[in-house]
């Protein structure tokens, strides 16, 4: 990732390098690198899709920050914070273009991936238009709630997988794979929401809990809890029915936070 934005970039390839540096769970890379594994994908290439999948995240990331004037990430300031909104939008292009250049290296495939990628790349870009606009208005339908949560974080979650599978031949697995990413993304947002009840409020923010309250729910944050644990159990199965495995990993993510929401629901 490093050699694709810094040093020759200016100021947005050294503010790249610093978001970077701060680390992260590098969930991404870790799906494409597991999924290129089980699939017996080339070292090359499992790299090359774990890098461009990477970086898109961190565009995001370095864009998502700016738009909600969050200022901090990872513990550090935010790339806005430290360089200013112009920098923070041209670093968030840059980590955008550094991902198609990262695909360059998967040779006669390259076309495909880059087609799909933006495919994902746009869907996202639609899924956050749409949870901007409806900030501070009401959501009252579960469904519409669903629909935006998987609309902004599903397609960058699993073109890791689809990615993987697209490299190795297995066209047939992707629907399976979307449904794995949309489910995860669901139960993902909403364990999310529960931790930020009161600045979501505040903000005027899109929350299950607010969604589920305005619907009638008698007892909202539990609802919510087990709502996502149920996504994440969808998640899981749809992961676990990939080939060769190459789900493993996010259905085991599946797993382990179904099984901490249920333990916290337990004790509350």
């Amino acid at each position: 990732m490093l050699e694709l934005v810094f040093p020759d970039q200016g100021e947005a390839g050294a503010a790249a390098a610093h978001h970077l540096s701060a680390g992260g769970s590098r969930v991404r890379a870790r799906l494409a690198i597991h999924a290129g594994r089980a699939l017996g994908l080339s070292p090359r290439g499992t790299i090359a899709i774990a890098t461009a999948c990477e970086l898109l995240h961190n565009a995001s990331l370095v864009h998502d920050d700016l738009q909600d004037r969050d200022p901090l990430r990872r513990g550090q300031d935010a790339v806005w914070r430290r360089h200013g909104d112009a920098v923070a939008i041209c670093t968030g292009d840059l980590l955008l273009s550094a991902a198609y250049g990262a695909l360059a290296g998967t040779g006669a495939a390259a076309g495909s991936l880059i087609a799909r990628m933006h495919a994902r790349v746009g869907a996202v870009i639609r899924g956050q238009c749409e949870d901007l606009a409806l900030q501070g208005g009401q959501v009252g339908a579960l469904a519409a709630y669903e629909r935006v949560a998987s609309g902004k974080s599903a397609p960058l979650l699993i073109l890791p997988i689809e990615l993987a599978l697209v490299l190795a031949g297995r066209y047939d697995a992707i629907g399976a794979a979307e449904h794995a990413g949309a489910r995860f993304a669901i139960g993902y947002q909403m364990a999310d929401d529960l931790d930020d009840v009161a600045r979501d409020a505040l903000n005027e923010e899109l929350n299950i809990v607010a969604v589920l309250a305005a619907a009638g729910e008698a007892r909202p944050r539990e609802a919510a809890r087990a709502l996502a644990i149920r996504r994440f159990e969808e998640a899981r199965a749809a992961a676990a029915s990939l080939p060769r495995g190459c789900g493993g990993l996010l259905a085991e993510q599946s797993f382990a936070r179904a099984t901490a929401l249920a333990t916290d629901l337990e004790t509350t």
